[in-house]
């Protein structure tokens, strides 16, 4: 849930039973526990729909207190209106219970920037809330925007058309929700799947974020990401989970074509009726489910943590045309 200041005292009154807000009563103040919230970007102009690597850090001041529990980080975007256009909250690491006085510490996520109707500067706000039970956003240093959401830096989101754009062809179902979230969108292919986009002449990084159903596969599925002149990366997908692939495929590896095509590849397929037991009555043959695909300019998106770098691959995946 999220609480914009603006709502006023009425809020104020009818939340006073889930948590204290010290912003309700100007009058009263917290002890500020010496805690600053920053936040870097590998880069602040940022187009809508685009991967962000967001680098966290939390720095406790020699006369910090530790903070006895675990809290959430409370991540905000807004736009100029204060209305908050998305969030990155999560859990800090490590978690803030193990938290010292004197020390600082550093994690980095990356953060797919949702299609909102808006381009122009986002603010972004940093905070802790308790998680799980209830309990009082603790008090950090820091310029306090209302309820304990602490500024912390400026974003500018640019149109959605400022990224390399995706020619999406064979292979695609139509887009969903999850199941699980209705906020969530996802595209499921069938075992291979091609989508092509304009060779920019450089270094690209390929981000692919999705999963599959595991248990619906006769073995371990296996994804096999090819671009451009046969290179690419192939790996197992040993879990249920999300998992988040970073490819970097160099400039002469994308060709001399004007587009570039890059092929997805399962090593088996599904059709969740026709399993033994059936899984539900869809009939459409399954390969990989994905969330975000994304293709930028290695320059552009800097040197993102955990990047394979693309090599050549054998097989089917060389001897596409």
């Amino acid at each position: 849930m999220t609480i914009r200041r603006t709502w006023g005292v009425a809020v104020c009154a009818a939340l006073a039973g889930v948590f204290t807000l010290p912003a309700c009563s100007r009058q009263k103040t917290s002890e500020v526990n010496p805690i600053v919230p920053s936040v870097k970007f590998n880069r602040t102009r940022v187009p809508l729909g685009s991967a962000l690597e967001i680098t966290y850090t939390w720095t406790l001041e020699p006369g910090a207190k530790p903070l006895g529990q675990d809290y959430r980080a409370l991540v905000h975007f807004l736009d100029s209106h204060e209305v908050m256009l998305f969030d990155d909250d999560h859990t800090p690491v490590p978690p803030p219970s193990s938290w010292q006085p004197g020390q600082s510490y550093s994690y980095t996520r990356t953060r797919f920037v949702p299609l909102y109707p808006y381009v122009g500067e986002a603010e972004v706000r940093m905070g802790l809330y308790p998680f799980p039970g209830r309990g009082e956003r603790p008090a950090l240093k820091g310029e306090d925007k209302g309820f304990r959401e602490y500024k912390v830096a400026t974003l500018e989101l640019l149109p959605q058309t400022e990224n390399i754009f995706l020619v999406y062809k064979e292979g695609w179902h139509n887009p969903e929700t999850h199941p699980e979230n209705p906020a969530i969108e996802r595209t499921w292919t069938k075992k291979e799947a091609l989508v092509s986009f304009k060779n920019p002449r450089k270094d690209v990084v390929v981000y692919l974020e999705g999963d599959t159903c595991v248990k619906c596969f006769s073995k371990t599925p296996e994804l096999t990401v090819s671009v451009g002149d046969g290179v690419g990366v192939r790996f197992p997908i040993e879990g249920p989970q999300v998992f988040l692939k970073k490819i970097k495929v160099k400039a002469e590896d994308l060709g001399d074509e004007e587009w570039v095509d890059l092929h997805l590849s399962m090593n088996e397929s599904f059709v969740p009726s026709k399993l033994d037991p059936p899984l539900n009555d869809d009939e459409r043959e399954l390969g990989l489910d994905i969330y975000h695909l994304y293709v930028a300019e290695a320059d552009v998106v800097g040197s993102p943590e955990d990047v394979e770098d693309a090599a050549p691959l054998g097989g089917a995946a060389a001897a596409r045309p």
